[in-house]
């Protein structure tokens, strides 16, 4: 089973990191693509029978969009976002809500129109969440995504469950450890 785990930025501005792994959880290939063609084409080529996109895939109950000027609203009892990013609330892990103030929409909106696309051209697509991954896994060990040990944390504690990653060690930034 071909296994694609995508690290998504918000815009091509910036890029996203894409790990393809083999039948036998090997990495095939660790690069960066910028456009969604790039990544439509990649995925085309590595034909892989999962694709994890580390950002929101959906939006919630009763949302056609995040524009305050449009009259949606969300329907579910909470009002506050989808019932994932709810659930990981009561976990006591922290999460940015998809609503309507949401300061993440342009990565909201990339990875709903991504989703559609690659689902549309038969591949399972799958959202995940690096961060309540890395607190599910390592607990509160683990440092904050954004401090100076938090890559050094990253790869020696990926490096332990994989192996193979010895080898890719030095490549990996923050993208490339939320990617995998």
């Amino acid at each position: 089973m071909v296994l694609v785990g995508l690290d998504l930025r918000a815009s091509a501005k910036r890029p996203s990191t894409m790990v393809v792994l083999d039948d036998d959880a090997q990495m095939v290939f660790f690069g960066a693509f910028e456009h969604d063609s790039e990544l439509l084409d990649l995925v085309q080529e590595h034909r892989p029978q999962l694709i994890a996109i580390g950002a929101p895939l959906g939006l919630p109950t009763g949302l056609c969009c995040l524009e305050t000027s449009c009259s949606c609203y969300i329907t579910g009892p909470q009002k506050k976002g989808r019932q994932l990013e709810l659930e990981l609330s009561r976990m006591g892990i922290s999460c940015f809500f998809t609503n309507k103030k949401s300061i993440i929409s342009n990565l909201i909106y990339r990875g709903v129109g991504l989703n559609q696309q690659l689902s549309e051209a038969g591949f399972q697509v799958i959202e995940v969440y690096p961060h309540a991954s890395k607190v599910i896994l390592f607990g509160d060990k683990a440092p904050p995504k954004n401090s100076a040990g938090s890559i050094a944390f990253m790869r020696e504690h990926l490096s332990s469950l994989f192996q193979w990653l010895a080898d890719h060690l030095s490549r990996m930034d923050r993208n490339g450890c939320d990617a995998d």
